[in-house]
């Protein structure tokens, strides 16, 4: 074999791990990236530049999760990195299956400063790792690539010396191993839980992301409508159970109390694909009381039980898990279960209809109101809009109404998860690169927006035709609710609405003037009936558009 430098083995190694997007914003240490990817035999990657990092990282988090691959990110040394790290965040609690690498400093070189960067990086990684000479470098990027695949997907991380790329190797690419992502679960954990489905008055279920991973959405509404449960989503980063369905009541509340009610009422709660239980505020007290059994199915080992009662774990697949409880299930079912089922179903359905009627209620009293409500935004929205347009969510505070006002099903919405606003600027770009032949809009609260804003000069500069729908309410509003929440929850007060302290945006920002200035179609709206038309217009557009409406932003 011919020797090769370490880049043409790394790039190689690229090739074969079926990458041909790279997400990046550059730097000295990524010069023999940029130079290589800039040669004819390299042309075959598309090369996706960032002006700042996090935009990089929302695209491949967005793109990862709509193509079900691994993504690839190149970023700079530890100021790069840094730059990277809060979106980093949400891939990594959204189980984004992608590899971050970052150039480093030559190792043979230790006079001048050298950051740990793996240090920097591993506590939102699955697994990373530094390649400081070229032997390394085929088995670590194998390894980076397998663990980011491998459920439960995750983030991974390179860091490479410099060194590395310039040396000569006789190595070669080392293939990745086929694993079945389909492992089954333990057939007496089933069995136990097949039984305290049949004998259980009230069963709630509540899902996470790795249904969707796990390509189990299906199998989750046959679930549900078997057993007669009641079904709630732990979050919706992704849609993974369809929200027009009678038995889906809404998102559990992040608020333990709250959440607390809910399953208080349940004798029988089965958490599928999720890290559930994990609130913001401290709260006195347990979730679980002794009342209600909690079983807990995860491909993740290590979301279970990690913070509230699980009496029953079992680590599989969704997707395989759900399977073999319907068979079961359906094995066990005689007549009078049947009715029981068949009657509580119906009481859920008066549940949901009730929800609805609230929901519509709601839309209702805030139509006309002025400043316009995001109810009314997203009304207007909702009745433009095809099924097979995909939404992405970063509204942040505006998620209530949008969730309220619009049917999804599954794959049709994606979500930030993790709590680090910008990622949806990135993240619509990253989707709409996954389904080049759908209409990808992202729905972006006016201050995650401005987090991200070089978005736009990606979208422009690498022609990505997408509709951003910035929900101006010219403040950080969902900090004065949580403020709210901790007047009330934390310190007792009983009259919490007072003045907010840096969470107003004057002057306001006006992105339609922004997106302008780039070359891109930018159209501020104050007047809620000119919405369906501008998103009309847009739809059909080959150039990003942004729409900047104002919103009422009180609490």
């Amino acid at each position: 074999m011919k020797s090769r430098t370490g880049i043409e083995l790394f790039l190689a190694a690229l090739k074969e791990y079926n990458i041909d997007h790279i997400f990046g914003n550059p730097g000295t240490s990524e010069s023999a990236i940029t130079n290589s990817l800039s040669l004819p035999e390299y042309k075959n990657f598309k090369y996706f530049l960032a002006v700042q990092e996090g935009v990089a990282m929302g695209m491949a988090d967005g793109w990862a999760r709509a193509t079900g691959r691994t993504a690839f990110v190149n970023l700079h040394i530890d100021s790069g990195l840094a730059n990277g790290i809060s979106l980093l965040i949400n891939a990594f609690y959204g189980g984004a299956p992608i590899v971050l690498t970052a150039g480093n400093k030559d190792i043979r070189k230790l006079n001048s400063y050298r950051s740990n960067l793996v240090n920097m990086v591993k506590e939102f990684t699955k697994w990373s790792a530094e390649i400081t000479h070229i032997e390394q470098l085929p088995e670590m990027t194998m390894r980076a690539f397998k663990e980011a695949s491998t459920p439960p997907t995750a983030p991974t991380f390179l860091s490479i010396s410099a060194n590395v790329f310039d040396e000569l190797t006789d190595l070669e690419v080392i293939k990745l191993p086929q694993i079945s992502n389909n492992f089954s679960p333990d057939f007496n954990s089933i069995e136990i839980l097949s039984n305290k489905i049949i004998e259980s008055d009230n069963p709630l279920i509540i899902l996470g992301d790795r249904i969707s991973h796990s390509d189990s959405s299906n199998q989750a509404v046959k679930f549900a409508e078997l057993t007669g449960s009641k079904v709630y989503v732990s979050s919706t980063s992704e849609i993974n159970f369809p929200t027009d369905h009678k038995q889906y009541l809404g998102t559990l509340p992040n608020l333990l109390p709250k959440a607390k009610e809910i399953i208080d009422k349940h004798d029988l709660v089965i958490s599928i694909g999720s890290n559930v239980f994990d609130g913001f505020f401290y709260i006195k007290g347990q979730l679980f009381g002794n009342k209600t059994y909690h079983a807990h199915i995860d491909s993740s080992a290590s979301a279970i039980s990690r913070n509230e009662q699980t009496n029953l774990g079992i680590i599989s697949s969704p997707n395989t898990a759900l399977k073999s409880l319907i068979d079961n299930v359906n094995s066990k079912i005689d007549g009078e279960v049947r009715e029981k089922i068949s009657l509580r179903t119906k009481d859920i359905h008066k549940e949901f209809e009730k929800i609805f009627s609230a929901n519509k209620k709601t839309t209702q009293d805030k139509f006309n109101e002025n400043p316009m409500s995001s109810y009314r935004l997203f009304s207007e929205l909702s009745e433009v809009l095809s099924e097979d347009v995909i939404i992405i969510d970063d509204s942040v505070s505006s998620r209530q109404a949008l969730m309220a006002t619009n049917n999804f099903k599954s794959k049709k919405l994606y979500g930030e998860r993790g709590g680090a606003i910008g990622w949806g600027m990135g993240a619509t770009m990253g989707v709409k690169l996954a389904n080049p032949d759908k209409n990808v809009i992202g729905i972006i609260g006016d201050g995650s927006a401005m987090m991200t804003m070089q978005a736009l000069w990606t979208a422009a500069n690498s022609k990505i035709a997408v509709i951003y729908i910035i929900c101006n309410n010219k403040s950080y509003r969902v900090l004065k609710t949580n403020m709210q929440i901790y007047k009330k929850e934390i310190l007792k007060d009983n009259n919490p609405d007072s003045k907010y302290f840096a969470m107003d945006f004057n002057p306001s920002f006006n992105f339609a003037e922004l997106a302008n200035t780039f070359g891109l179609n930018g159209i501020k709206i104050s007047d809620p009936n000119l919405i369906k038309k501008h998103v009309s217009e847009s739809l059909n557009s080959d150039i990003t558009t942004v729409l900047d409406i104002d919103i009422d932003g009180s609490v």
